[in-house]
């Protein structure tokens, strides 16, 4: 098969690693594959290295002017006509917005997450509507549905969003080979951290839905628990401004780090005494796999997929500072023998829909 990944960004995220991580499965099980997004070097940089082409999308990004989105719609289909592709695999909001250019191929979207359907999300009504009504009609159009937790499918059809559609709707969960972990001693001196500090933290994007606020707002209720606490936070984002102004205002600039984007993050992972996901909404988070795979205590706002990663004994209630705490004090590390995690199951997964007739 012919497979075209399409995402709306290209900077290092969670979408673009499993866009990555499918790109590099698929070509290991023989097919041609080409993976497509707008602005970003993460994907393009580092599809090179496996021998896989990158197409720039000039006209995709993240955008409600209708003006540039129809522009993208008739690049995408003039692109996919002129290249012959089997399928059209689509990741993002925006990339979804392709479906209605798209004639005679098989088209594929995997829906990462709710975003704005999210209960959590602070979108107004209005708007939550306006998505509601775009996702119901671009649904119809598709071939095949994927979510990536069991939690976003019972809740597109307990909200009647894929009302109609539920047999071409399908739960695979998202998978990864974990990179080679340098070692605990390795990591921390990597990280200028202490082998005496009691590490906590995440890795992932400085933006809203990630609600890393939470931790710098519970950090003192965690050094009360563990002196020698440290947090540290890995990844780059719009938030930064708005992080580095509560650490000043509690005055832990030696106690918070933000330690900006690190490529391949995961390999730090043994660093840490505690992995954090404290996300306003999530489809099924990568960094919170790693987590796992790596063998670390970790815990999770009870939102999205994370319960299914970690568990409900590992789960606290979405900005709930004591159960928080309390959680904290019992944070097991997860059991993954049975590899519902792994990448080559997601990939097997994806082929078989993509052989799947078209609807």
């Amino acid at each position: 098969m012919k497979i075209l990944i399409v995402i709306t960004k290209s900077e290092l995220g969670g979408a673009q690693v499993f866009a990555l991580n499918l790109a590099r499965g698929l070509k290991k099980a023989g097919e041609e594959v080409v993976v497509a997004g707008g602005p970003g070097e993460y994907l393009p940089t580092e599809l090179i290295k496996s021998g896989i082409s990158f197409k720039r999308l000039e006209k995709l990004e993240r955008s409600r002017n209708p003006f540039k989105n129809l522009s993208f719609i008739k690049e995408l289909s003039a692109y996919v006509e002129a290249n012959n592709f089997d399928v059209v695999h689509l990741n993002s909001t925006n990339a979804l917005l392709g479906v209605w250019g798209l004639k005679k191929v098989k088209v594929v979207f995997t829906v990462h997450g709710l975003s704005l359907l999210d209960s959590g999300h602070k979108a107004f009504g209005l708007l939550k509507m306006a998505y509601r009504v775009f996702f119901r009609a671009a649904f119809k159009k598709l071939d095949q549905i994927i979510f990536v937790s069991r939690l976003n499918l019972d809740f597109a059809k307990t909200s009647g969003l894929i009302k109609n559609l539920e047999a071409k709707s399908h739960l695979v969960y998202n998978g990864l080979e974990l990179e080679d972990l340098l070692s605990r001693e390795e990591a921390r001196k990597k990280l200028g951290l202490s082998s005496d500090d009691y590490v906590y933290g995440s890795i992932g994007r400085l933006a809203y839905p990630k609600n890393y606020e939470f931790l710098i707002n519970t950090y003192l209720g965690v050094k009360a628990l563990k002196p020698q606490a440290k947090l540290i936070l890995i990844g780059e984002g719009p938030e930064r401004a708005k992080y580095e102004s509560l650490i000043k205002l509690y005055q832990l600039e030696k106690e918070v780090i933000l330690s900006g984007e690190i490529i391949n993050a995961s390999c730090y992972l043994k660093a840490f005494d505690l992995f954090v996901l404290p996300s306003i909404f999530e489809g099924l988070s990568l960094s919170l796999i790693s987590a796992i795979q790596a063998g670390i205590p970790t815990l999770a706002s009870r939102v999205g997929g994370n319960e299914e990663v970690v568990g409900v004994a590992n789960c606290f209630a979405l900005d709930d500072k004591k159960d928080f705490l309390e959680k904290l004090k019992t944070a097991k590390i997860v059991d993954v023998s049975d590899n519902r995690f792994s990448l080559d199951r997601m990939v097997s997964s994806y082929l078989e829909l993509f052989v799947l007739p078209k609807k």
